[in-house]
């Protein structure tokens, strides 16, 4: 048992854990928020203590912005990444593709 938790450990630490969470409450056509910058800051804070590195602050991006922040951290992640997104604002539908991701559950 010692063995296998030893192993357990090592496979989850050598493991990179990245986290993308976004704070939207800025919006032009409807009603802004109060609170989706402070969720996100307060998860990106806690995720950290964690060991998530977290990419930089992304609160009130644009639609042309958010893409790229999208984009920019799919290419970031690797095969064995561990890999959290969260989003905090308006539920607006945007078609997405995302490709090759494992849901792995614990």
């Amino acid at each position: 048992l010692g063995l296998f938790l030893m192993a357990a450990k090592f496979t989850s630490e050598s493991r990179r854990k990245l986290a993308l969470v976004i704070g939207i409450g800025d919006y032009e056509n409807v009603r802004k928020l109060k609170n989706p910058q402070n969720d996100a800051k307060a998860l990106s804070s806690l995720l950290q203590r964690i060991r998530f590195t977290t990419a930089d602050q992304q609160s009130d991006k644009t639609l042309s912005q958010l893409k790229h922040v999208l984009v920019d951290f799919e290419e970031s992640v690797q095969s064995n990444d561990i890999v959290l997104f969260y989003f905090a604002g308006h539920g607006v539908q945007w078609e997405v593709c995302i490709q090759n991701f494992t849901v792995v559950s614990y």
